[in-house]
């Protein structure tokens, strides 16, 4: 028997190969290394043709089996490390690209993917002497002037990295990893309109997780004064799909949206008219409603955030009020859809005078008595309800389901009936883990039982899944980390998860972490959950807790995140020391605090809320906003920073402008007083989580600080740029 397949099985296995049939290939090179176990080819085809099809776990034996085969085949090795690299293994890929330099030392592929393998080991040094050494043999191998950019760019070489990014697509114009790595480089440089022009090149190639993510990435940082078909098309399918969190893309989608004609009519008739909410009817003509409902970018936005922009909110209050009052205004069930799913959305934040309270009540009693009668229900009815109050507000409401219904009505009724059900399913198995005594904490837990925050419909993209170390280490390249003595960090805390944004984010990025999600509130518990399960994650467990109970429970963790919660605290220091006593040995801590300087504009608004007497309920803060959008159309009293404000995306729903200016309890940190307390507990920072243009502008001015993790130093920039920190102070630490 011939210890070897014959020459025609062996091509015939190379056909398929070379036409891209992996799977056939795949499946041939396994019956061949069936009956030739010692082909050395046969295994090597395999695991390559594995490797291709993405599954790198499968193809290390047969990477393996070939190497071993074919001892002095430089090819078969650089393969194997290729695939050990992909797994994590950087040494053993280091070692098997070596091997192939020893049979061949001007193997160019073996430099280059030596270059990836002490790259991703932070060999950094050495890893730019391998991509330069591949780029000796060969100037024109694109793929290492690619990686050598990415490797310059993580050191802050900005101008040898681009230059490295040019040269990878001069050589290969169609490269979309080459045109990825430009276009993040160019959007941190500031020019995002050149940067723009790169990622919709990669996107018209071939639409990645990655090339999205830097689409909204730009575009959410630019203005434009007139229309751009081609960008508009990308924005629809941006907020669709989602590329982002929709409430990242609202303002630029709202400024497409008012560069339409038809719209910006509107917009400036309204504007004229506000406040007067008499001549809503008059505002709008027989088809101008179909006009926006014809707006498919516009109807995108109205269902998947908060709209935040002052002018579209009040046209959209005039035209609620107008299909209130005329049912004849506009005959389109997908924009009176659009705008009973926004109103949902922003909690019914859009101002209604006396009459509309009167009318949408009348029409709401209306529908309920249909209902209960099982009489006719014109189809309008519900969503001109749904604008107003939640359809799960009426006792019969159930019985709307029961009913066949148009696609644009029963969005809605999942909306507002059956998501709202099945967190009311979930609530009695969220288990409480401790219980909620302390004052600040029971007014907290009050807060966001009548108000879970935030809410969100879309979760953004996640283009790659990490272990927590080699992501951290990405985010933070030059940070100085002790590394864990052992086993990968498993274990995670989310203390205070909200409804679920962030813990979601983290089980989709980290698949093999567990978590442990906890809050006060059970209706942010159960909006989680919720959302969880809809996305299929099983590693999250969510419970209800107060964090300063929680060393009580004998538990203890990898890594714990706690972003926005501490300042809510009576004492926030306090509740980061009860953390930290649950964070193991060089376990890593993210934290979120308000900066004072970044809100001090905030506290002046709140002082402005306390003196006026505005209560911290859904009729007070409509009021309240109202108060303050009609302050900005003449001079603000004081020293108000209303201007800021309106663009504030937390200003445009109920729940978020609650958090932002009505919070029960609230502190605001400053960056001496984290530096004392991580030298009085001898915590590691490593940095913070900041816009690459802030960091990049960091250190062009403190360029001594190429780890930008000098506190003093953060200081000084925040007092000359007070906004840094507007979101937060957002960042790590290692303990």
């Amino acid at each position: 028997m011939s210890a070897q397949p014959k020459p025609q099985e062996l091509n015939a296995l190379i056909d398929l190969f070379k036409a891209g049939r992996l799977e056939e290939a795949a499946a041939r090179a396994e019956s061949l290394t069936v009956r030739f176990p010692r082909h050395g080819v046969s295994w090597k085809i395999l695991g390559v043709a594995l490797m291709q099809m993405g599954r790198s776990a499968d193809a290390l034996s047969p990477m393996r089996k070939a190497a071993a085969l074919l001892p002095q085949d430089a090819e078969s090795h650089n393969n194997l490390g290729i695939t050990l690299n992909s797994l994590g293994r950087h040494e053993e890929a280091e070692a098997s690209c070596r091997r192939a330099l020893a049979i061949n030392p001007e193997d160019v592929q073996a430099h280059g993917n030596l270059g990836v393998a002490l790259q991703d080991r932070g060999a950094f040094d050495a890893a730019e002497a391998s991509y330069r050494r591949a780029l000796e043999l060969a100037p024109d191998y694109a793929k290492a002037h690619n990686n050598l950019g990415a490797l310059l760019q993580s050191r802050q070489r900005l101008d040898e990295a681009e230059a490295c990014f040019r040269n990878a697509l001069a050589q290969t114009p169609d490269d979309v990893e080459a045109l990825d790595n430009l276009a993040a480089l160019l959007n941190i440089r500031g020019q995002s309109v050149q940067a723009l022009e790169f990622i919709m090149r990669s996107l018209q190639i071939r639409e990645t997780v990655r090339a999205t993510r830097i689409f909204a990435a730009c575009i959410k940082r630019l203005n434009f004064s007139q229309a751009h078909p081609q960008v508009r098309n990308l924005l629809i399918r941006a907020l669709n799909a989602p590329w982002d969190r929709p409430v990242e893309l609202a303002h630029i989608s709202t400024n497409f949206v008012k560069l339409d004609p038809q719209i910006g009519q509107l917009l400036a008739r309204a504007s004229t008219a506000w406040p007067d909410r008499t001549s809503a009817q008059a505002l709008f003509g027989p088809h101008d409603l179909d006009g926006l409902a014809a707006d498919e970018l516009f109807c995108a936005l109205l269902t998947a955030t908060p709209i935040c922009d002052m002018g579209v909110e009040r046209l959209l209050t005039l035209a609620r009020r107008a299909i209130l009052f005329d049912t004849d205004v506009g005959t389109s069930l997908n924009f009176h859809s659009a705008l009973a799913q926004q109103c949902f959305i922003n909690e019914y934040v859009f101002s209604l005078d006396e009459d509309e309270v009167r009318q949408a009540s009348a029409l709401a009693e209306a529908l309920e008595n249909a209902l209960a009668t099982e009489a006719e229900v014109p189809v309008l009815w519900p969503l001109t309800v749904a604008a107003y109050m939640p359809l799960g507000s009426l006792p019969s409401a159930s019985r709307l389901l029961e009913r066949q219904w148009p696609a644009a009505v029963a969005a809605v009724l999942v909306q507002q009936l059956i998501e709202p059900s099945v967190e009311q399913v979930l609530r009695p198995s969220i288990p409480t883990l401790s219980p909620i005594e302390n004052a600040i904490s029971l007014q907290v837990q009050q807060q966001y039982e009548e108000n879970p925050y935030p809410r969100w419909i879309k979760a953004a993209p996640v283009d790659e899944t990490y272990d927590i170390d080699t992501l951290l280490k990405q985010k933070f390249p030059l940070a100085r980390f002790r590394d864990p003595a052992s086993a990968p960090r498993q274990d995670i805390l989310i203390a205070g998860c909200g409804t679920g944004q962030h813990s979601i984010n983290r089980a989709r990025t980290l698949p093999d972490a567990r978590i442990l999600a906890i809050d006060l509130s059970l209706g942010s518990l159960a909006y989680a959950k919720r959302k969880t399960h809809e996305m299929g994650l099983g590693n999250i467990e969510y419970a209800q807790a107060d964090l300063l109970k929680l060393g009580e429970l004998g538990r203890d963790f990898d890594v714990i995140e706690s972003i926005g919660v501490l300042h809510h605290l009576d004492d926030p220091w306090e509740g980061w020391r009860t953390l930290l006593s649950l964070l193991r040995p060089g376990g890593l801590m993210c934290l979120g605090f308000y900066s004072a300087l970044a809100r001090q504009h905030i506290v002046r608004i709140r002082h402005f809320i306390a003196e006026h007497g505005y209560a911290a309920d859904a009729d007070g803060i409509r009021r309240c906003r109202q108060d303050l959008m009609a302050l900005t159309d003449q001079a603000a009293p004081g020293n108000l920073s209303l201007g800021n404000l309106l663009k504030v995306t937390d200003f445009y729903s109920t729940s978020s402008c609650r958090d932002l200016l009505f919070h029960v309890q609230e502190h605001q940190m400053s960056l001496p007083g984290i530096a004392a307390f991580l030298s009085e507990n001898e915590l590691n920072f490593l940095g913070f989580e900041v816009e690459p243009d802030t960091l990049n502008a960091y250190r062009q001015r403190y360029p001594n600080d190429p780890a930008a993790i000098d506190l003093a130093q953060w200081q000084a920039f925040e007092q000359e740029h007070p906004d840094t920190f507007f979101g937060m102070y957002q960042f790590w630490v290692q303990k």
